[in-house]
């Protein structure tokens, strides 16, 4: 049985469907429930509503990925009874947030080679990232572990995590995934593929902004803009509130 949401989804995408004149075939649609997501100073996370037509035959595969940055793995030694970041890996491109959704095991219905060139996994999706480190690799150190390090750290974070893609009356498929307080802004590229007999047979692509808003902006854009004057302000500030602080104690 349908709910009033999943109702609502699927009255929208066969409206639009009817509106196009068109049969869904090998094409897919999907949509999300949110185009744009504004942090504001009170922002706790976001989740996001992916829905879409699908045909009994097909299996679907849903990405979020994105922006990407270069990402820093320092791995620790002791040495002379301290810990020191004694080894170094830099990850270049690597997408700040990953998440995915399917139908059926990834690994099930498409084959390795199609997984690694289209990055649809953690592990396919590191694969010829590292681009500097400043040490050899041995066995006790080799780039598997390394990614799986990475990997780790990031679903620690809730920045890389697999969703539950529910498949309802052979017709709709939904996801809700989360998008945690601590994601960048940016843009997101959300993709949907459509697999027949092991082929992606459909790909699609929509955009996610994720931007700050409100005073958090504003705050934001003027420590990039001027970050000189914003490090002396905070000094001051953090001056004059332990003056505050002090003067207060000794009244009391």
């Amino acid at each position: 049985m349908l709910n009033k949401s999943n109702k609502f989804f699927l009255i929208i995408i066969i409206a639009i469907t009817i509106t196009n004149k068109s049969s869904f075939g090998n094409e897919s649609y999907f949509d999300l429930s949110d185009q744009k997501i504004e942090i504001q100073t009170n922002f706790n996370g976001k989740e996001v509503i992916i829905f879409g037509l699908t045909e009994p035959q097909f299996d679907t595969i849903i990405t979020i990925k994105g922006p990407k940055n270069d990402t820093a793995i320092n791995k620790k030694e002791r040495i002379f009874g301290f810990w020191f970041n004694a080894k170094r890996i830099i990850y270049k491109d690597l997408p700040s947030i990953f998440f995915i959704a399917s139908s059926s095991p990834i690994n099930e219905i498409l084959p390795n080679e199609t997984i690694t060139r289209k990055a649809l996994h953690f592990e396919e999706m590191a694969v010829n990232l590292i681009t500097q480190r400043d040490f050899n690799f041995a066995d006790q150190n080799k780039f598997e572990m390394w990614d799986k390090s990475m990997i780790q750290i990031k679903k620690t974070s809730s920045l890389y995590k697999e969703y539950n893609l529910k498949i309802i009356d052979n017709k709709l498929f939904q996801t809700k995934v989360f998008f945690p307080s601590n994601v960048i802004p940016g843009s997101y590229d959300i993709n949907i593929y459509q697999i027949l007999n092991k082929i992606i047979v459909s790909e699609k692509n929509k955009e996610l902004i994720i931007k700050r808003s409100g005073i958090g902006n504003k705050i934001f854009q003027f420590a990039h803009n001027q970050p000189s004057i914003y490090g002396i302000l905070c000094i001051v500030f953090a001056v004059l509130a332990g003056l505050m602080g002090a003067t207060i104690f000794r009244r009391l």
